[in-house]
């Protein structure tokens, strides 16, 4: 029973040592969950201010496109007015005063005249003014000086409709006008205030992916740390503000009127690696563990097999010095006149145990299979027994009897002897039975051994095998290990519990290359 408390305390501190490492892995992956969060908290916090400071920014630009339509209001009205001072001035008036007046309130937006005369029969045009960008020096021809200021005029009349002045039937002015100094200013100051939003956007964005849309044109106006296979066409755009979306809301940034954006935003590189780092540390760690592991098991089981070998050879080494004393009183005995029948009982204990060293030789040593008839083997071990086990326990072997496959004679008849021993046992002195069942396919042949012991509960059942493990008082759980080692490594076979049910009985399986 020692045996079988050092493997019940041997599975308690598996156990204990297996939900301290789980605590350990718990305990690292909530701590790295909490630095993450953290570190999410703060990336959105830092977001949401940069946001506010962009809004307080988008305010400005707003008070800004109110004064600029302000301006924009006031000096339309201003041409308005200078072009109907300039129409009055063609009149005759006492006084001029007033009509001047009007024409000063424009010096500082830049003006162009164009005058049209139809008087003869074609259309003849001269530009005034002092904001003319050509002189007509510069030109060989009037023609080629008027199609470069018209071009000019383009970028004007694209901005400002020009104003129809009719002087007579056949003579009128068309007033061409520009931004004035202090539009163009403001203008500027606009886009400065816009350039200085998106500075922003990149001065506090660090590592974090930030996709910048222009709202009324869906386009991008800026990204930051996002690869550009993802932004690539279209349907890639419109792939990635939906994985921005799932992860954060958008920001919307409006500058006045339709001028606005949405910003989206993903997490950090930072933070997604540090999300995954416990994970691919513990995946780290537990290759180590299983490399270490099985590193360890291997040099612990060639140690065992050495300790094994060499307890074994040195067994047969000290058997080998009284067995052929033996041998030798066997003859002195039969030269006394013993009856035969003794003589040939002690012949057999004597080949036993010549057979028993020969087995402790092999353990440990390359051995020679042969082709062999497993039902016969099986036959032959059971013979043996039958005279020294109990007349209560009935041993049978039924099954095909043309079965062969490739062993060693010696070690497969220990292999029996041992779990028929084992199997009587578990029977507890009580009538009972073990059965041999001998099949085969296209591969290997199978022996199914099976008694009506006590029975072995399912969570022994690989223990059964572990040197040490016995459920006897006096037990030294040697006899199924050694079976096992000679079945797998020396018969290149399996052996397992196929089945067992307590107070019922136990099969096991042991299958042989054909």
């Amino acid at each position: 029973m020692k045996s079988k408390q050092l493997y019940s305390t041997k599975q308690i501190w598996k156990i204990i040592l297996s939900i301290f490492a789980l605590i350990i892995i718990g305990l690292s992956l909530w701590y790295t969950n909490h630095l993450a969060k953290k570190i999410q908290d703060e990336e959105r916090l830092r977001v949401k201010l940069w946001s506010e400071t962009v809004k307080k920014q988008a305010q400005l630009i707003n008070l800004t496109n109110q004064t600029f339509d302000q301006l924009r209001a006031e000096e339309s009205n201003n041409i308005q007015d200078w072009a109907f001072a300039l129409k009055e001035s063609s009149r005759e008036q006492n006084d001029y005063t007033f009509i001047y007046s009007f024409l000063s309130k424009t010096n500082n937006i830049p003006k162009i005249l164009e005058y049209v005369d139809l008087k003869s029969g074609k259309r003849d045009v001269t530009f005034s003014g002092n904001d003319l960008p050509y002189n007509r020096e510069d030109f060989e021809s009037k023609e080629e000086f008027n199609d470069s200021v018209r071009t000019f005029l383009q970028t004007w009349d694209s901005l400002n409709t020009p104003i129809k002045i009719p002087n007579t039937a056949v003579q009128f002015q068309m007033l061409h006008y520009g931004n004035s100094k202090l539009f163009e200013e403001l203008k500027n100051k606009q886009q400065s205030l816009i350039s200085s939003f998106e500075n922003e956007l990149i001065a506090n964005s660090s590592s974090i992916p930030i996709l910048y849309v222009d709202s009324a044109t869906n386009e991008i106006r800026r990204t930051i740390n996002i690869p550009q296979e993802k932004i690539k066409d279209s349907a890639t755009v419109a792939a990635t503000i939906t994985q921005l979306s799932s992860e954060n809301p958008r920001i919307e940034v409006s500058f006045g009127g339709e001028n606005k954006g949405y910003i989206y935003y993903a997490e950090s590189t930072l933070l997604k690696q540090l999300r995954f780092y416990p994970w691919v540390q513990l995946i780290i760690i537990l290759l180590f563990l299983m490399v270490s592991y099985f590193l360890f098991s291997t040099f612990r089981k060639a140690e065992q097999n050495q300790v094994w070998a060499g307890m074994a050879k040195e067994t047969a080494h000290q058997l080998g010095t009284p067995l052929s004393s033996l041998m030798a009183w066997l003859e002195i005995i039969k030269a006394d006149g013993v009856p035969d029948s003794s003589i040939q009982e002690m012949n057999k204990d004597i080949l036993r145990l010549n057979t028993i060293t020969d087995r402790f030789s092999k353990i440990g040593s390359e051995v020679k299979t042969t082709e062999e008839n497993i039902f016969s083997e099986v036959e032959k071990s059971i013979d043996y027994l039958r005279s020294r086990v109990s007349k209560q326990v009935d041993l049978s072997v039924v099954g095909s009897q043309q079965a062969v496959a490739k062993i060693n004679a010696s070690l497969f008849e220990w292999v029996i002897e041992n779990i028929t021993k084992n199997a009587i046992d578990a029977i507890q002195g009580k009538k009972g039975s073990i059965k041999f069942v001998v099949s085969e396919n296209e591969k290997k042949v199978i022996l199914d051994i099976s008694d009506s012991g006590k029975g072995i509960p399912s969570a022994n059942f690989k223990s059964i095998f572990n040197p040490g493990f016995s459920t006897k008082e006096r037990g030294w759980g040697l006899g199924l290990s050694l079976v096992k080692r000679i079945v797998e490594e020396q018969l290149k076979g399996k052996i397992y519990v196929l089945s067992s049910k307590i107070d019922h009985g136990t099969t096991f399986r042991i299958t042989l290359k054909k």
